[in-house]
């Protein structure tokens, strides 16, 4: 095996443009964005967030605290020392008041818009794009959430929140909102036993920059995420390039030249396992070292990140390796090499669009993104950014048994699909 894979390692480097394509293409790339989207990047990072809401208003809460009064002074569940101190909490801190409050609250009022206005009106001004979403609260709200909390009947009444397209400013709108609400509900749920309605425990969010301990910074400049997310992406090519050289053995009937000397034909396939496993893991790491060496990218980190920054890539690496495996065993199967090279490129391709490192993974829909988190380039992009934030060793340990599991089934059906003696297409 190692005279194959000492074979495949010559290959690759008598070919010197692959070797300048390796090595220079992906820095060149890496500066080129870097300084090209720094602009957009610093504008989109200063930018100050002013999200509209328009509130339509249906429910008559007053009516339905006095029909909520009527009734817990005639229920039996609740004992009659406390039935004065529920009442009381609710018309301290009624539902619809005290959500309207929180949205006209000074720790929103920065950033969130809001207009009280009617359901038509709301509807219109969201088609139109004056308002990023509407919220409605639905006529008996009140009066179902608290029989719901304190009397235990019916189901829980659900507000209705709509916009026109999902945005990151309505995910923003809604998640504000979703959060008071559920803090609102347990200040309730406590009063039951005893406790009081105290919505100022409730945590309205804080604008401001959170730092973290080291002076670590919480979130990529732009130079760090094409650094991650280009390496990433030129190693999964990595697997394609030593698997395409499949074909070109094949025509040459190299394979078949091979099984004739009864070397073991496996020895073929894990030549080329093992050599792409070593220019992947040399690829990266020349990505890693010559951006930070270019622009700094990796500035004032620990000897225990570059450790994590190297561990994790050699676990990618190594599923880069599974992949190339399984590649060049299909390859060996096909009849056309050059199809068989188009269709693991489009699968390349498609890992690194889904998996962000052509656009950031944000940008997509939430059923791809969870897809691309169980691509291999997905997976290992996400682990480096949350390495690259927190330096938790715990963050590791599961991404990368999940990439190793992923490797070790990939070479196992490899092995399966590697033709023997005489099966050569």
């Amino acid at each position: 095996m190692l005279t194959f894979l000492i074979k495949d390692l010559l290959l690759f480097w008598r070919d010197r443009k692959e070797v300048v394509t390796v090595i220079i293409l992906p820095l060149v790339i890496v500066v080129v964005l870097s300084i090209s989207m720094s602009g957009i990047f610093e504008e989109n990072q200063s930018e100050n967030y002013d999200l509209s809401l328009s509130v339509v208003v249906e429910d008559d809460q007053s009516e339905a605290i006095e029909e909520f009064k009527a009734s817990v002074s005639q229920s039996e569940q609740i004992a009659n020392a406390m039935k004065q101190n529920v009442i009381a909490g609710v018309e301290k801190a009624p539902p619809v008041e005290s959500l309207m409050q929180f949205l006209n609250s000074p720790e929103l009022e920065d950033w969130i818009t809001v207009n009280t206005m009617s359901e038509s009106e709301a509807a219109e001004s969201v088609e139109k794009g004056d308002h990023h979403a509407m919220l409605v609260i639905p006529e008996g709200y009140t009066s179902q959430l608290l029989s719901n909390i304190y009397l235990d009947q019916g189901t829980e009444p659900a507000l209705k929140f709509s916009a026109e397209e999902t945005a990151v400013e309505v995910d923003m709108v809604h998640d504000v909102i979703q959060g008071f609400l559920d803090q609102m509900n347990l200040q309730y749920a406590v009063s039951t036993s005893g406790g009081e309605v105290d919505m100022n425990q409730v945590q309205l969010p804080e604008g401001g920059t959170e730092t973290l301990a080291d002076d670590q910074s919480f979130s990529l400049n732009i130079d760090q995420y094409f650094t991650l997310s280009m390496g990433v992406l030129f190693v999964l090519f990595m697997a394609s390039t030593v698997a395409s050289r499949t074909g070109v053995e094949k025509r040459e009937h190299t394979f078949n030249r091979i099984t004739l000397t009864n070397t073991p034909a496996l020895h073929f396939l894990f030549g080329k396992t093992c050599a792409t496993f070593i220019l992947a893991w040399l690829q990266i790491l020349l990505i890693f070292i010559g951006s930070h060496l270019i622009l700094g990218t990796f500035s004032d980190r620990s000897f225990t990140f570059w450790i994590g920054m190297v561990f994790v890539s050699s676990v990618f690496c190594f599923a880069v390796a599974g992949m190339s495996s399984i590649m060049t065993s299909i390859s060996l199967r096909l009849k056309n090499p050059e199809a068989a090279d188009g269709i693991f490129m489009s699968i390349i391709m498609l890992f690194g669009t889904i998996g962000g490192s052509f656009i950031p993974i944000y940008v997509l829909p939430d059923w791809l993104q969870q897809i691309g988190e169980f691509t291999p380039n997905g997976l290992t992009l996400a682990v480096l950014i949350e390495w690259f934030q927190f330096e938790d060793l715990s963050t590791l340990w599961m991404p990368s048994i999940a990439l190793i599991g992923f490797t070790l089934i990939l070479i196992f059906v490899s092995i399966i699909l590697h033709p023997k003696k005489g099966e050569i297409s």
